[in-house]
């Protein structure tokens, strides 16, 4: 065992220092890998690599002025290595040495010209500079070594709708001319206009993640190498038309506003105009005048806009705004959910449960009136008995509505909590924070609904772990009428402007597409997945290899719309729990739409018909869907 304190034995070569270094390197242990590094170099002034671990690990811990002499020590030994520039490069963007990085960036590239993060990250500094034309070509050939770093064709996105917001009129054409002269770009760059094909395929992915402008110039761009291509000529057309009714649509949102500045849906509408066109800090303040006049939504359902005004930094404007609601209005349960919302996004915990514990208290009176004289003695619950799990749009908010108002069930009081799926690491007080407190020894059982449980498998390995013998219901609705009332519900919310025929046909040439699998295409942004969370039989077996059959009860939405009553009874039974009938069964989330063509219809029962087959014979019951 070494001694890093003590002066080493000259019989101790400096190979063994190192290598004991390494080690300690590997196991994070940091003190004494330093320790050994430095007295390596002491023995050996001239190991660069010595010098250049070192700087790894002074880089781990932020002491980045430290990381910058050694790592220019290392570059003097051993001027060739590209990842001691490329890392002198990151401890500089730390500092804010947007220069110098620069050039540690571009000497790293002219090293290693096919490693992308030294291109992507040059770009970063060169935004950071303001020189933001040069930053597009950087992430560009980032992109361009790496078709999967995706973050590179968001960063151009992003940076051009920085300089056409900034008011820079001719940036699309100066774009586009720089193309031909590329000695007015640096070699590092290595931009070969003859690259026809990528800059289509940049122009399609910032034109399908709504960055027109972006995609406006790469079009043109492409344009320019091939001027006769007559369907990208249509493709830019099209675009353009589509910027023009953006600007259209933000314009009379603005002047709904002005005639009645009072209305949340105009500041929302607004708000999501502006988003689609990535002006993303006005569209934030369109979001917080909506929350301002509405704050009583529920907040939990746009997840989307509470992490938009996060990235913009804004979140303790939108707290205020809640804190200010609560002073006016002490007593509503769903302001303070609200705030937890906020604050769970901020990171605060334990302060989100504090408000979510308030909540609780404060639907007491219409929850369950008779617990008013004892609620300083009600209690957090701590277990899970049920959960119904899906389908999305297959009538799981009716079912939870009728069971919550049975006495012995204990419902969320928020619908659809992505707990399971995504934030397990928030932990169980949290999760229990979000449903009222009980009294002391109560015969109850706990549940709540939240339908995308179904389409992540994910769900099932960490729910059987904490409760490996929860009761699972699953509501399945003949998957093109699940396809169509997602598909309105989304545009209801302004998120979907695409016509259905598009949707379907987009959708079933993804689902085809041999090169991702079925898995990865679900957890892609800009797959909404109308008709992949209609291919039940996937999902279904994935949680039945996790949990047994007995513990799912399996109800045609159907039938549970044509009767309510019977489906919910037949809910109660499979829980243990004794009859208990609602005068009135009213159906929730419902909306009107229009019918789709008969031909789409074909189409789709066609594509669902061999997959709903399947799930039959799994199950062993008739659908009828056919």
């Amino acid at each position: 065992m070494f001694d890093c304190y003590s002066t080493v034995n000259s019989e101790i070569s400096v190979s063994d220092l190192y290598q004991q270094a390494e080690i300690y390197h590997q196991q994070e242990n940091w003190e004494d890998a330093i320790a050994l590094y430095q007295k390596t170099i002491e023995l050996d002034p001239n190991f660069s690599w010595a010098y250049h671990q070192l700087g790894d690990i002074f880089s781990k811990q932020s002491k980045w002025g430290e990381a910058i002499v050694v790592y220019h020590q290392a570059i003097e030994l051993n001027p060739n290595f590209s990842w001691s520039y490329h890392n002198l490069g990151m401890a500089l963007l730390q500092q804010t040495q947007w220069d110098q990085a620069i050039l540690a960036y571009s000497k790293a590239i002219e090293l290693n010209p096919e490693f992308c993060w030294s291109y992507y990250y040059l770009g970063e500094a060169l935004y950071q500079q303001q020189n933001q034309q040069k930053a597009v070509f950087a992430y560009f050939n980032a992109w361009k070594q790496n078709p999967d770093l995706l973050a590179s064709l968001n960063r151009i996105g992003e940076v051009i709708q920085d300089q056409i917001q900034a008011g820079s009129d001719a940036v699309i054409d100066d774009y586009y001319s720089k193309v031909n002269e590329p000695s007015d770009l640096s070699q590092w760059l290595h931009f070969l206009p003859t690259d026809f094909e990528l800059y289509v395929k940049v122009a399609k992915y910032l034109a399908e993640n709504n960055y027109e402008d972006g995609a406006i110039i790469f079009y043109r761009i492409a344009l320019y190498l091939q001027p006769d291509h007559l369907e990208l000529a249509q493709q830019l057309e099209a675009i353009l038309e589509q910027k023009t009714a953006l600007e259209r649509v933000a314009n009379e949102c603005r002047l709904a506003i002005q005639e009645n500045p009072n209305d949340p849906e105009s500041y929302y509408n607004l708000g999501m105009a502006l988003s689609r066109q990535q002006q993303r800090s006005k569209s934030v303040n369109a979001y917080l005048k909506f929350l301002e006049l509405k704050p009583d939504l529920f907040l939990w359902n746009y997840q989307t806009i509470v992490e938009l005004i996060d990235q913009n930094n804004s979140l303790d404007t939108a707290i205020d705004i809640y804190h200010q609601a609560i002073a006016k209005n002490p007593e509503s349960c769903i302001l303070y959910l609200n705030l937890a919302v906020l604050l769970t996004q901020k990171g605060d915990l334990s302060t989100a449960i504090e408000y979510n514990s308030i909540a609780g208290q404060k639907i007491i009176p219409q929850f369950r009136p008779e617990w008013q004289p004892i609620t300083d003695t009600l209690q957090p619950v701590n277990h899970l008995d049920f959960l119904i799990i899906g389908s999305q749009k297959g009538g799981t908010t009716s079912l939870n509505y009728y069971l919550s108002e049975h006495p012995n069930v204990i419902s969320s009081m928020i619908k659809e909590m992505p707990f399971w799926s995504n934030q397990v690491h928030r932990g169980l007080e949290w999760y229990f924070s979000h449903f009222p407190p009980i009294p002391p020894n109560y015969h109850c059982l706990v549940g709540e609904a939240t339908p995308i449980n179904f389409n992540s498998p994910e769900v099932a390995k960490y729910l059987v772990q904490f409760f490996p013998k929860v009761k699972l219901i699953l509501l399945l609705r003949n998957p093109i009428n699940r396809a169509i009332s997602h598909y309105y519900h989304w545009v209801s919310l302004k998120w979907e402007h695409r016509s259905f025929e598009e949707v379907v046909q987009q959708e079933i040439e993804q689902l085809q597409d041999q090169t991702l699998d079925f898995w990865t295409q679900l957890t892609l942004y800009q797959f909404q997945g109308y008709l992949a969370k209609g291919l039940y039989i996937h999902f279904l077996k994935k949680w039945m290899e996790i949990f047994p059959k007995e513990q799912f009860l399996i109800l045609k939405s159907e039938d549970f719309y044509a009767n309510p009553d019977q489906g919910t009874t037949q809910v109660l039974r499979f829980l243990g729990l004794p009859e208990y009938h609602l005068q009135k069964y009213p159906q929730y989330n419902t909306r009107p739409y229009s019918p789709i063509s008969q031909s789409t219809r074909a189409l789709l029962q066609n594509y669902f018909q061999p997959y709903n087959q399947q799930l039959e014979e799994f199950l062993g019951m008739q659908l009828n869907w056919n």
